[in-house]
C-alpha cells in the first residue's frame, strides 16, 4: 500500500447543513412559541449555532487537520488544535459513504468521532481513504 495524507478543510456542505437547520428550527420556536420559552428556544439555538460553526470550521477541541495513512496501513492524525500527530487506530462503528464518512478513531486512551465529508477533502485523498477505511486496514492484536 502506498502511504497517502488526507488534508481536512472546513466542509461548506456541513456549515450550509447546519445553518439551515438552525434557521429551520429558530422559524418553528418563533411560530410556536410565546413569552420567555420563545426567548430561551431563540437563545439557546443561538449558542447551538455559534458552537456548531465553531466545531465545524475545524475550532473544536478534537478537530483533525490531517489524516495520514503509511505504507504499512497505519494512521495517524494531525489535530489542529496542538499541532501535535497522534497514532489512531479506526474503530468498527466507524460508517464509510461516498459522500460522507462518520470516521471513529481511538487516540490513546480516548475516542474521537469525526464527520468528514466529501468536500472536506481532496477528491482523490478521500477516494483513497474510503478504500483505506473499507479494505486496507492492519489487523489488530486486541481484534480491533
Amino acid at each position: 500500500m502506498q502511504p497517502f495524507i488526507v488534508e481536512v478543510r472546513p466542509s461548506r456542505m456541513l456549515i450550509a447543513l447546519v445553518v439551515a437547520l438552525h434557521v429551520a428550527a429558530i422559524a418553528v420556536c418563533g411560530l410556536y412559541f410565546e413569552g420567555w420559552r420563545m426567548a430561551a428556544g431563540l437563545a439557546a439555538l443561538a449558542f447551538s449555532l455559534l458552537y456548531a460553526l465553531y466545531a465545524g470550521c475545524g475550532f473544536g477541541r478534537d478537530s483533525v487537520a490531517r489524516i495520514s495513512i503509511d505504507a504499512k496501513g497505519r494512521a495517524a492524525l494531525l489535530m489542529r488544535r496542538n499541532q501535535t500527530a497522534f497514532e489512531a487506530v479506526l474503530l468498527p462503528g466507524s460508517m464509510v459513504h461516498g459522500a460522507v464518512c462518520f470516521l471513529h478513531w481511538r487516540v490513546g486512551g480516548r475516542v474521537i468521532r469525526q464527520c468528514l465529508p466529501a468536500d472536506a477533502a481532496g477528491r482523490q485523498a478521500y477516494r483513497r481513504l474510503t478504500i483505506w477505511a473499507r479494505y486496507g486496514q492492519p489487523k489488530h492484536k486486541d481484534g480491533l
